[in-house]
């Protein structure tokens, strides 16, 4: 069965260049680079319903559609239209964001595109009883979730 997608409309790629703005400085070069898509209903993914997914377009569909994507932002318009509030809308397309890195290589001058995997898997039931007790990285100033709960040990 064939999936329907489509471009998303205009406000949901001005919402893009507005979360770019406040949040993504590493993304601000190539924001006209960036598409959102529509998929008319969401996929699963380990009985989970998958919002949405952050992918690199490739050089090929680049060349077939005359266009120059870095990344393309597929949304799931089912849960979109039905499921989710407006501030919902916006952490979800700030998460697919987040998602894509874009860094300039200090001898070429050239930028090169990847799109990141979240820094924290979790289950939800064990975030209920413990809260976000994941260790953070030693270069994060704030003190880690571990910390916070159980102090430092010392």
């Amino acid at each position: 069965m064939a999936v329907d997608i489509w471009k998303a409309p205009d406000d949901v790629h001005d919402k893009v260049r507005e979360l770019i703005g406040q949040h993504h400085p590493d993304l601000a070069l190539i924001v006209d680079e960036i598409i959102v898509v529509f998929r008319g209903k969401a996929g699963k993914s380990g009985g989970q319903v998958v919002l949405g997914n952050s992918k690199k377009v490739a050089a090929l569909a680049n060349a077939i559609g005359n266009t120059d994507f870095k990344f393309v932002l597929e949304v799931a318009a089912d849960q979109w239209d039905q499921e989710l509030t407006s501030k919902q809308r916006d952490a979800l397309l700030d998460h697919l964001l987040t998602a894509c890195r874009c860094e300039e290589d200090p001898k070429s001058g050239d930028l090169k595109c990847s799109v990141a995997k979240p820094d924290i898997m979790a289950f939800r039931e064990n975030i209920d009883r413990y809260g976000m007790w994941f260790p953070r990285e030693e270069s994060e100033e704030d003190p880690s979730p571990v910390e916070e709960m159980f102090g430092t040990g010392e």
